[in-house]
């Protein structure tokens, strides 16, 4: 017997879901005329659709999702629109399933009388902690309005961010791999012809071509263990990722690289500023916006020390002092905050900081990327040079022993 899945309204309004086994679809539809239910969609479970809906398929809501949602959702509440009406809208306009799926719940929740903060926690995946706790925030002021206007900000100053990244890294990218494909062209099609033609004429090879004809036959007759290899390199770093320690190592890794942890300190810097100063300026207490940046720093050795931090800052220390002691941060954003602290506008002083630094941030990163894109060329070259080195020198070898006669 099929299951099906529906959403139907009734006479006054009310919108509702659920599950039910029955014969067929006109027998549901029967059974909702019966009880004057209106339907508004009704899918028959298959499969396909089951499998469709574990996490691994479902479409991610990215930061710019996030940031379209807050700045419409600010637009409507300025407009004197109810949480229910504004939420009623999103979720017709929303594209992205998976938050058109999460803002059908809160609109069927927010007509029980639910809270609209308590709500969007059941939805961690979707919603981050600072998120969370500004609208929590917004709901005690009463101005989740000017909420959803800082978090559309910050959200878009996020994606932008993002943005750089990518647009910074995808020329050397590029490169990369041309030059990766034009290697594994040269070792599994060109280097074994020309192996073939020289074991034809009885002359005794270098050390460098036999070493390069080695590599060629070793990837040309086991090219599957080498991306069996590099598949289950992957799935280890993965791995490692997830793991506690794993991601201590390469957190550290990204503290410590010389040219790399400039940038990653600039981009910690910038968003340690930025967050505290969104969570500041919605009136947040320090204790519970320092929490919540620990969370969003999204690097485990800083988190660390941000406890030890938020420890010191309970037992009564400034937040210039406790900053100060993670050893970490740069002398600069310690004499503005500082500052920050003493003239009561701490918020304002942060604010200015993580635009200081994001822009330090992205001016690093094109530092760093103009950097990497000789080395990947040269090193690239050195290889393709190496390899027709080890081939053209044997021939011309041949070719000066045939004149020689």
């Amino acid at each position: 017997m099929p299951v099906f899945t529906y959403k139907v309204k009734n006479s006054e309004g009310e919108i509702f879901t659920g599950e039910t086994k029955v014969e067929s679809r006109e027998v549901l539809l029967d059974l909702f005329n019966k009880h004057g239910y209106k339907p508004i969609e009704i899918i028959e479970k298959t499969f396909v659709r089951d499998v469709s809906q574990l996490s691994i398929f479902k479409k991610k809501v990215k930061t710019a999702d996030l940031a379209q949602f807050c700045r419409q959702f600010s637009i409507m509440l300025e407009a004197g629109i109810s949480l229910a009406g504004a939420l009623d809208v999103l979720r017709v306009q929303t594209v992205n399933q998976t938050l058109k799926e999460c803002l059908d719940d809160m609109y069927n929740n927010i007509q029980k009388g639910i809270a609209l903060s308590s709500i969007m926690r059941s939805f961690p995946d979707i919603f981050p902690p600072i998120l969370l706790s500004m609208v929590e925030a917004g709901e005690v002021s009463g101005q989740l309005d000017r909420v959803f206007t800082k978090m559309a900000e910050h959200f878009e100053n996020e994606h932008k961010q993002k943005q750089k990244l990518k647009g910074a890294m995808t020329y050397p990218i590029i490169v990369l791999a041309v030059a990766i494909f034009v290697v594994g062209v040269l070792v599994l099609k060109v280097i074994p012809t020309f192996g073939e033609a020289l074991s034809g004429m009885n002359v005794e090879l270098p050390s460098l071509t036999k070493m390069l004809l080695g590599i060629s036959n070793f990837f040309t007759s086991y090219w599957y263990l080498v991306l069996i290899g590099l598949f289950l390199l992957i799935i280890g770093i993965n791995m490692m990722t997830k793991t506690e320690k794993g991601k201590k190592v390469l957190d550290n890794l990204a503290l410590k690289f010389p040219i790399v942890s400039d940038v990653v300190r600039a981009i910690m810097t910038a968003r340690l500023s930025r967050v505290l100063s969104t969570l500041l300026s919605s009136g947040v207490l320090l204790l519970e916006s320092l929490q919540i940046t620990k969370r969003v720093i999204h690097n485990s050795i800083l988190t660390e020390r941000m406890e030890r931090s938020i420890e010191s800052v309970r037992k009564g220390r400034t937040l210039t002092q406790s900053i100060l002691e993670m050893q970490y941060f740069p002398p600069l954003l310690i004499s503005m905050l500082k500052t920050g602290e003493e003239a009561g506008n701490l918020d304002q002083t942060l604010l200015k900081a993580a635009e200081f630094y994001e822009d330090q941030a992205e001016e690093k990163l094109q530092r760093l990327m103009t950097f990497l894109e000789p080395v990947v060329i040269i090193v690239l070259g050195g290889i393709v040079a190496f390899i027709l080195f080890s081939v053209l020198y044997p021939m011309l070898s041949v070719y000066q022993n045939i004149n020689s006669y």
